[in-house]
């Protein structure tokens, strides 16, 4: 459905302030984290199949452009914790 320039300001305006759904709601670190990693943001830690933190990355796009695959193959390893390219482990976390 298509929607005039009136009808989406209307919208837009009855959706501003306390009519907004997240309004004064607010959003733990681990969510924001998954949120940002979700869109292509968040550090990324690189690590070998010991756990030795080998590199890390200011976002998945950095990521991506290291490794010459796509972002979402970067976020899809980052969330299931699987080995990538059979020697890299990527999380969002350092670990001790």
């Amino acid at each position: 459905k298509t929607y005039s320039v009136e009808t989406l300001a209307l919208i837009s305006e009855a959706l501003t302030g306390e009519y907004n759904p997240m309004f004064g709601k607010t959003l733990t670190t681990e969510t924001t984290t998954k949120i940002s990693v979700a869109k292509g943001g968040g550090i990324i830690f690189v690590y070998d199949t010991q756990d030795t933190l080998v590199n890390s990355f200011s976002s998945a796009r950095k990521a991506e452009e290291y490794f010459n695959c796509s972002h979402a193959t970067i976020i899809r390893y980052v969330k299931n914790n699987k080995i990538f390219q059979d020697n890299w482990r990527l999380t969002l976390s350092v670990k001790e």
